[in-house]
C-alpha cells in the first residue's frame, strides 16, 4: 500500500463506500482530477482503478485481483451496476454519479497537456497504438510522449517493456491491457514508477482511434452502455450473462441484509495527502 495511506484513516472530504466488499470512492470528475494533481505535486505513485460489475465479480473469485483493488489509491465507479448498487443503499447515495474510466483518462490527458507532463502509453493492437500516437500528438501537443508500446508482447519481453516505459519517469502511464492483466501489470511494476499516476483504461485506445464505437449518448445517460456493447459484440453475451445477473442479485441481497462492509467511510488517501503536504 502507498506510504501516504498506510496509517491515516481520517476524514478529508472524499467518501468511500463498499460494494460486495470492494471499495468505491464517491468522487466527481473534478475531485478525481484534483487528487491526481495532488499526487503529481507530491511526486508520489498512484494507482487508479475504474470499477464495474464485471471486475467486481471477477474479484470475488480472484483473490489477487481483489487485493489489488483494495490497495489502489483511487477506485472510481465506472460501471452502471456499481452506481445502481450504491443508490439502492439509501438517500446518502442517491446523487452518486458514474465516472467512466474512458472520460477520466481523457480528462487526465487534457490536464497533462496543459501542464506539459510526460506521458507513456501501453496496450492495444500494433495498428491501434500506431494510430493512437498520431491522435495523441495531434490532440495534445503539450504532452511529452515518452513511450508508446502496444500490448502484444511476450511474457519474457515484459521486463524490457517496463524498462523502456520507466526510463524517463513518466508522470502518467495509461495501461490498456484489459482486466485483470492491466491491474496485475500496474501493481507488479509500481516500484519502477515512483512518481507516476497509473490508470488501467481497458478498451479506451480502441475508442480513441476509432476502431471501436462508443455507445451513443442516449445509451450512456440510461446506463445502458453494456447493452450497446452487447449488440455490437454479441460474443460477449456468454460472459455478461454469467456475470451481470449474479452481480445484480448479490448487490441487492447485500443491500437488503445490511451487510455492507461500511455504509460510508472516508478515503484514507485524502488525509494522508494532507499530512504529507504539511511536512
Amino acid at each position: 500500500m502507498n506510504n501516504l495511506s498506510a496509517q491515516n484513516l481520517q476524514n478529508r472530504g472524499v467518501a468511500r463506500a463498499y460494494v460486495l466488499g470492494y471499495p468505491v470512492d464517491i468522487v466527481s470528475m473534478v475531485d478525481a482530477l484534483n487528487l491526481i494533481g495532488e499526487f503529481w505535486q507530491n511526486h508520489k505513485p498512484m494507482h487508479v482503478v475504474t470499477l464495474n460489475a464485471e471486475m467486481t465479480m471477477q474479484s470475488l473469485s480472484n483473490n489477487e485481483l481483489g487485493q489489488i483493488i483494495e490497495k489502489a489509491d483511487l477506485v472510481v465507479p465506472d460501471g452502471a451496476g456499481v452506481i445502481l448498487a450504491l443508490r439502492a443503499r439509501g438517500a446518502e447515495f442517491e446523487k452518486v454519479s458514474r465516472l467512466p474510466g474512458i472520460e477520466l483518462a481523457a480528462n487526465t490527458l487534457e490536464t497533462a497537456n496543459r501542464l506539459g507532463k510526460k506521458v507513456a502509453l501501453l496496450g492495444g493492437k500494433p495498428e491501434v497504438m500506431e494510430n493512437l500516437i498520431k491522435v495523441v500528438k495531434e490532440k495534445y501537443p503539450g504532452i511529452k510522449l515518452t513511450a508508446a508500446i502496444n500490448g502484444y508482447f511476450k511474457e519474457e519481453e515484459e521486463a524490457k517493456v517496463v524498462e523502456e516505459l520507466a526510463a524517463e519517469s513518466p508522470d502518467l502511464l495509461l495501461v490498456a491491457l484489459g482486466v485483470p492483466r492491466q491491474e496485475y501489470f500496474i501493481h507488479k511494476h509500481r516500484p519502477k514508477f515512483p512518481n507516476t499516476v497509473m490508470i488501467g483504461v481497458g478498451g479506451s485506445f480502441d475508442v480513441w482511434t476509432g476502431y471501436v464505437q462508443r455507445a451513443p449518448e442516449t445509451y450512456q445517460k440510461l446506463h445502458l452502455e453494456w447493452l450497446y456493447r452487447l449488440i455490437k459484440e454479441p460474443w460477449r453475451f456468454k460472459r455478461m450473462a454469467g456475470t451481470l445477473p449474479k452481480f445484480a442479485v448479490s448487490s441487492l441481497l447485500e443491500s437488503l441484509s445490511g451487510k455492507m462492509k461500511a455504509t460510508i467511510a472516508r478515503n484514507p488517501l485524502q488525509e494522508a495527502l494532507e499530512a504529507e503536504a504539511r511536512k
